[in-house]
């Protein structure tokens, strides 16, 4: 492990500490956590948040005994040494996928019951059918033990955030300086990758799409940028597995009024939406606000599907609390907490325009950890 081994691996024994305090809140002997290589931005990796390990393989199951070392057994056998240089984890093992079912049920017999199993929803069905006949038993589902306790991020987590929020903030930026008439959409975003893979990210999670009037932000094609176009763009690189995700708006020339006074509408929904970003507040408030500022101007229908989805979102692989930001969402915003806010709009005279930060609530409201300014952006 890099960035300070000693630190890191501190964080991370604070973090199986509380899990294993709820663990025994709950009388359980021991706890499966079940994670793949198949990643989600709006899946939290609970594996990868006690271990620090992001698997790349078909199957990784983690064994927390309550009164034992850890244990984290993953494919395929190649892995080893990838995942042993990753983590702070002293038991680490690899098996074929076919026997590690088998293997995780070795590995837990002296366990009592109840066993509790973390991330069965991501869990394919003959994976799970071969660990509970090894077993012998069905562990009790704990899918919601490791999240309530991940919801506010530790020391290492806002610092990887950090790090991808910069990351982001540079994809942009490189995106207004090489985009020009005639370039395709998926070259542009492969100069954005480029450009933030150069500073240390893992992955990217990138929407990029251009057009005189634009529907909905999507992945980019092989259409070829035009005199005019609005490119929208949501940027969201991963640092050791934590993500952060920026939403701008460039247009490829010069800035209509009508564009510039329909994005003001924007930076004003997003203005409530960051005030009302307050620690003991409903998430809900967020989404609240800013529909109320949109619908205010005439566009009230336009704040619901097909539309808008949210006006932000938890970010995983460390946590996803809070989820979607709707008028239905319900958790309480806690010091801590990182998402994104953004007042992405479809508006009728001048299509799809997007506008979002991560941030992350400090004690008295949000601090945006991306830094691009926020403001409509016009390359002439």
């Amino acid at each position: 492990m890099s960035e300070g081994h000693d630190g890191i691996a501190a964080d991370f024994r604070g973090r199986l500490a509380r899990v294993r305090t709820a663990m025994a809140e709950r009388g359980l002997d021991g706890l499966l956590i079940y994670a793949s290589g198949q990643h989600s931005m709006l899946r939290m990796d609970q594996v990868h948040y006690l271990s620090d390990v992001r698997v790349i393989g078909p199957h990784a199951v983690l064994l927390v005994p309550l009164d034992d070392e850890p244990r984290l057994l993953l494919t395929p056998r190649w892995d080893l040494a990838r995942a042993r240089e990753a983590t702070w984890l002293k038991e680490v093992e690899t098996a074929d996928p076919e026997a590690l079912a088998e293997r995780v049920a070795q590995a837990a017999r002296g366990l009592s019951e109840p066993l509790g199993l973390c991330g069965r929803e991501a869990m394919p069905v003959g994976f799970a059918r071969a660990l509970f006949a090894a077993l012998g038993r069905t562990p009790v589902d704990a899918a919601d033990l490791i999240p309530s306790l991940a919801v506010s991020r530790t020391p290492v987590e806002l610092e990887r955030i950090r790090r991808a929020a910069a990351m982001a903030d540079e994809g942009f930026r490189t995106l207004c300086e090489v985009a020009r008439v005639g370039m395709r959409e998926y070259e542009l975003a492969a100069e954005v990758d480029a450009a933030m893979h150069a500073l240390g990210a893992e992955d990217n999670f990138g929407m990029i799409a251009a057009g005189a009037h634009n529907v909905a932000v999507r992945p980019p094609t092989d259409r070829r940028l035009d005199p005019g176009d609005v490119i929208i763009s949501e940027i969201t690189p991963c640092y050791r597995g934590y993500l952060a995700q920026l939403c701008r708006t460039l247009i490829l020339g010069k800035a209509t009024t009508l564009q510039r006074e329909k994005h003001d509408l924007l930076l004003e929904a997003y203005g409530q939406g960051m005030a009302a970003a307050r620690p003991g507040r409903p998430s809900a408030e967020i989404a609240r606000a800013i529909n109320g500022v949109i619908g205010r101007a005439g566009y009230a229908e336009y704040c619901r599907q097909p539309y808008m989805r949210t006006r932000g979102h938890g970010l995983g692989f460390g946590a996803v609390v809070p989820y979607d930001l709707t008028e239905d969402a319900s958790p309480v915003l806690q010091k801590g907490m990182t998402f994104i806010i953004h007042p992405n709009q479809y508006i009728p005279e001048t299509g799809y325009l997007m506008l979002g930060d991560t941030v992350v609530v400090g004690p008295d409201g949000p601090e945006p950890l991306t830094r691009t300014p926020q403001r409509l952006f016009s390359k002439e």
